[in-house]
């Protein structure tokens, strides 16, 4: 499955009430990715400029679409959302990208 990158920040109102209901609005995100067919692969919660950096797969573009949507309308984060490959995927893209290249040019010489 594709894998995504979910970039969040916690709202003034998720701040605000962390203490009473964190655990069950982190429970509840996951289980809005898995109801679209999608699975929490990890969450890192962070110092600096996001709160927590999500690393999802998920079936198609929209799937994942939805899942920031639905979890976004809770009101305790801001999520940014990005498709993502792996390093052995973007060796392949870019064989595929200039390996055509090379052996286009080869053939003109």
């Amino acid at each position: 499955m594709p894998i995504y990158v979910s970039l969040v920040n916690f709202t003034h109102n998720g701040l605000m009430t962390m203490k009473d209901k964190g655990v069950a609005r982190s429970d509840m995100v996951k289980k809005n990715v898995e109801a679209l067919g999608g699975k929490l692969l990890n969450a890192y919660y962070c110092l600096g400029e996001y709160d927590v950096v999500a690393i999802l797969e998920f079936p198609h573009n929209r799937a994942a679409m939805k899942a920031g949507v639905l979890n976004a309308s809770m009101g305790h984060i801001r999520i940014k959302t990005m498709p993502a490959v792996s390093r052995e995927e973007w060796k392949t893209v870019l064989k595929e990208t200039w390996g055509k290249s090379k052996s286009k040019s080869k053939k003109k010489k």
